[in-house]
Formats: structure tokens, sequence, C-alpha cells
């Protein structure tokens, strides 16, 4: 697959580039950010939007601060940041996905990377108080950086002027895989683990003091990502079981939540760090003393060690082998007791959804040898090894063959579909509906939740070509259309219609960071119902695709029944516990 996809992405990122070459500005923006101290952020302008970048919120993570909590940076009074270029991303492989390369190559990785991107509508000014979209980029905890060209925001902010909601837009670096979710008995005594998730919360707490001199209202954010960057967003909502200032009033989750990684009760990173540990010789009698060893490594040497260990774990990407840890202060309790006990930020708008087919990733078996219910059940387990035999068989049962094509012309059965459908909604979709009701339940009334299910994507004609069309409206589907990529970087394979639902799902994005509802700003996804019924069933938006518009869950792909299981509270607790 990968040669046509590269092929493809050089070309229309010439295209990105021809179509964006709009002159700039001669006077570069400055924003004083602190009176006080007399510090400026100098940043770029076009003619659409103003960018400032790589300004730092916290201190280098390299030497004694390596798996440790982020600590603050500030810059020296009378200093004028030179916020034009990007920065380093967080330690990672260099080709985040090789089989599917959507996006770029990593050429610069740093521990000195917690950074973030500000980027504003041109001639915004400090009195403005524009709504705050925070993006927290995706990639199995173990790749994803804010400099991506996937998350090119230019697009996204110009047409949320045009329709009539002007928005900001920020993102921050945060550290990943062994850099960012280590676990240790001494790092769990000195209340260091889950750093990357720190990281990103110490972003949060600098939108909150800085934001407002760059035009952005704090009082009005909205913290948005996909995949890894959604559990993000859900482990944010959770954070502290709701002890500490929340930093945010609203949350976009694309095909993630707080219980999509299924390894975060279960020790899994802590498994992970004692292994790699071992294979870099710095076993100890101390767990102390084994993180005194890991810090002294040369980052060189830690990384490539990660790497290929991740890799042998997970052949498929590398990704998901150091997650989130719970119990910690951070995440104090599996995330879905958590939920289902309102340990969470109440009273937090949401947009929540998936994309329709996103378990199609995620099954990494060869999908021409699954071919019978032991070879689903097998996929099943190797995502969720606590299942019992008899819910195995339950599920089974839930998701009847008769319901899901074959695909003949790539000797692929319906048990492939089948597995793949059971993945989505055990990882993405009834995570989504658990985490709406449960907002639902403990929020107050004036609190808005929507579901969506995605149902078209720009991939089709790539994975035609390469013949991989069975991975269908795929996991990153969604990412194009949210940032309104399909007149620039995806104009080489866009429809018409890809071009209009861009336009759309951006606007509403933009509209939900706005006002609360994604259905407000003109040329936005129209007729958007909150996600709720009095009758426990929930209304889901099915955006794209020969069937679209409202659905209920009752009705559609029988997401009630499938939904009710996977969310019990026995069937959490084999998964998750």
């Amino acid at each position: 697959m990968k040669s046509i996809f590269t092929g493809f992405l050089l070309a229309s990122a010439l295209a990105y580039t021809n179509a964006n070459a709009s002159p700039v500005h001669q006077q570069k923006p400055r924003v004083h950010i602190d009176p006080f101290n007399e510090v400026f952020i100098e940043g770029t302008s076009s003619n659409t939007t103003e960018s400032f970048l790589n300004i730092r919120f916290g201190q280098d993570t390299s030497g004694p601060n390596r798996f440790a909590p982020p600590k603050p940076y500030s810059y020296p009074s009378g200093t004028v940041v030179n916020a034009t270029s990007t920065g380093a991303a967080c330690p990672q492989q260099k080709s985040p996905i090789p089989d599917f390369p959507i996006f770029d190559n990593v050429t610069d990785v740093s521990e000195d990377c917690l950074t973030l991107r500000v980027d504003r509508p041109v001639n915004t000014r400090s009195s403005d108080k524009l709504p705050v979209m925070v993006w927290i980029y995706g990639g199995g905890d173990t790749i994803g950086q804010i400099y991506d060209s996937t998350y090119d925001p230019s697009n996204l902010i110009a047409g949320a002027v045009e329709k009539g909601t002007p928005v900001i837009y920020v993102a921050m670096n945060y550290r990943l895989g062994i850099f960012g979710f280590a676990a240790s008995p001494a790092l769990n005594a000195t209340d260091s683990l889950n750093a990357g998730l720190l990281d990103q919360r110490l972003a949060l707490e600098w939108i909150q003091e800085y934001i407002a001199a760059f035009g952005g209202d704090p009082e009005n954010v909205t913290i948005f990502g996909e995949s890894d960057g959604a559990t993000g967003v859900g482990l944010q909502i959770t954070a502290y079981g709701a002890q500490h200032t929340n930093l945010f009033k609203r949350g976009i989750m694309e095909s993630g939540n707080a219980i999509a990684d299924l390894g975060i009760a279960r020790g899994t990173s802590a498994k992970h760090t004692a292994t790699l540990t071992k294979l870099l010789n710095c076993t100890a009698s101390t767990s102390e003393e084994e993180l005194s060893c890991l810090r002294s490594l040369p980052l060189k040497t830690l990384l490539a060690e990660a790497i290929d260990y991740e890799f042998s774990v997970n052949s498929d990407g590398g990704m998901d082998v150091f997650v989130p840890t719970a119990p910690s202060s951070f995440i104090p309790d599996s995330p879905h007791k958590l939920l289902s006990s309102g340990r969470f930020a109440r009273n937090i708008d949401i947009i929540s959804g998936w994309n329709e087919n996103d378990g199609s990733f995620f099954v990494t078996t060869d999908p021409t040898t699954i071919r019978t219910n032991n070879d689903v059940a097998e996929v099943i387990l190797g995502e969720a090894p606590g299942l019992s035999s008899e819910n195995v068989a339950k599920a089974l049962a839930l998701y009847p063959i008769s319901d899901f094509p074959s695909d003949s012309s790539q000797n692929i059965t319906a048990q492939y579909f089948r597995a793949s459908r059971i993945l989505r909604d055990m990882e993405f979709t009834c995570g989504n509906l658990f985490t709406t009701e449960m907002n639902q339940k403990y929020s107050n009334p004036d609190t808005s939740s929507y579901l969506y299910s995605l149902n078209q994507t720009m991939f089709e004609v790539v994975l035609e070509l390469e013949n991989l069309s069975y991975y269908q409206v795929c996991h990153f589907s969604d990412i194009p259309y949210v940032f309104n990529l399909a007149t620039t970087s995806w104009a080489d394979i866009a429809t018409a219609s890809d071009i209009r639902l861009s336009s759309q799902i951006s606007g509403s994005w933009a509209s939900f960071a706005s006002l609360g509802n994604p259905s407000v700003s003109r040329g936005s996804l129209p007729r958007w119902t909150e996600a709720m019924n009095s009758d426990g069933t929930y209304n889901i938006n099915v955006i794209g695709g020969s069937i679209r518009g409202m659905v209920t869950s009752d009705t559609y792909e029988d997401l009630g029944k499938r939904c009710a299981f996977w969310t019990s509270e026995e069937v959490l607790t084999e998964m998750l516990d």
C-alpha cells in the first residue's frame, strides 16, 4: 500500500503548497503575553490566519525530568519569542505508520519538546474573546506531533470565519511511549505516572493563563481529539476524579473515550516498563535504582530500544504498548468506575462518535484467515483477554453472521466484517454511548450531548487501488473532514461530496465550540438532534454515505442491545479491570 499512498501524498502536498501560496503579510503579528515581565510572542501571518509556533509551556524533560511530571516554563523578562517556525516532536519513531503513511515523517525529536502552537484568524485583537479549540493528537500513545501537516488548522480557521463562528486553535505536544507512560513502583511513589496526560494538563493550564492575550476566551475552551487523542479528552474529563478545577467547557471525542484503552487498569504499562528495563540492562535491587539507570541512558539508546520493543509486542505499528495507568492520582480508579459513579467533570457539553468501520484497522490477523466463529473469538480475546468464555459466546450471538456481507473479490468472508464491527463497538462506539449516558445522568439539564457515526471517507480511491477496500470507512477517516482539507491537501482524490462534507463537519465542530450546538452556524451539518431520549435510546447523526441523517440506537445496527452488553458492569470489569 505504501508506494501508491506515498505518491499520492507527495502530489497532494505540492498541490497544497501551491494552493496556499498566498503572500505573507510583511508585518509580523506580535502578542504581549506577560505585560509584567514584558514578554512578547512574534508569529507569522497569511491572508487568513496568524500562527504562533513552538511556544514553550513546559521545561526540558531530559535528565532528572525524564518520566517526571512536567514543570512550567517561563520566558525570561524582556524576551521576544520567535514563534515563526516549527519545533521538535517528542521522542518517537521516524515513520509514524509505515504501512499507512498519512502522517509526516518525524525528522526532529527532542526531550525538550513541550511546546504548543496558537493559530487564529488574521487581525484578531486581544479583546475579541473568541472560542478556543484545543487539539489533542492521537497515535496509540506512541506517535504524534502538533506540526504534522495532517493537522494544519488553516482551513478549519478560515472556514469557521466564513460561517460566522470564528475560533482560535491551540495544540500541544505531549510525551509518548515509554517517555510519557512509563510505570513502576518508584514512579508511583513520586506521583509521576501518566506524564503524557500531565503534559496535556499543563498546556491547558497555560491556555487559561495566556490565551486571552491572543484574543481567546479562557472560559470558552473546547478540547477535541481523535483516537488516543479522544481518549485523552475523555481522561481529562475524568481527571483526578473531578477533584481539581476544570479547565474547559466542552469536549469532542472522535473514535475514542475514557474507556477505549482496555489496558489502563490492568498494569499494562508497568509490565512493559519492567520488560524494557531488563532489555536495557537496568534491572536493579530497587525500583529507584532502575529508574535512575533509565534516566541516565542517552536518548538515542532508550528510544531505539523502546521502538524495537513496541514493534515486537505490536507489529501493527508498535502502538498502544505504553498506555495510561490507573489507579494513580490523575486516574484514581478504572475510568468506567469514575464515569458510572459521577466522578468526572460534570456539565461539559460533548460530541462523541466513531467512524463506521473504526474496527477494521484493529483486526490485525490476516483478514482472509478469519472464517469461523473461533477465529472471531480469537480476535475478541486478542483485545480483551479477560473476557470470559460465556461473554465471548454472548458477544458472538449479538452479532449474527447473517448481518454481514462477504467480499469474494478479495477472498474475505463475512467473519472478518463481523470481527471488525465487534471491535469497533467494544472499543469505540459503546464507550461513547456510555460516556454520553453518564454525562446526561450526572450533569445539569442544560448540558448538551451529541453522537455521530461517520459513514464516508476520502481514502476510498486509495484503498481501492491497494486492494484494501475492505477497510471501508476506517480509523483516521474523520481527520481530513474535521480539518477541512478536501480542497487542499486531499484535493487530488476528494469528491464533490467530500468537499461539501469537509466544510460541514469542520463548521459543525466550530459551531459547537462557539455555541454548544453543532448545527447553528450557516453551512454546518443541519438538524443535529441531541443524543438522549427520555426512553433511554440514543439519537445518532449518521454523517455522509448512502445512509445519512438522524437514527436511533434501537433501530440502527442493533446498538441498543449490543452496547447494553458491552457497557454492563460485568463485561466492563472483565475487559478493563
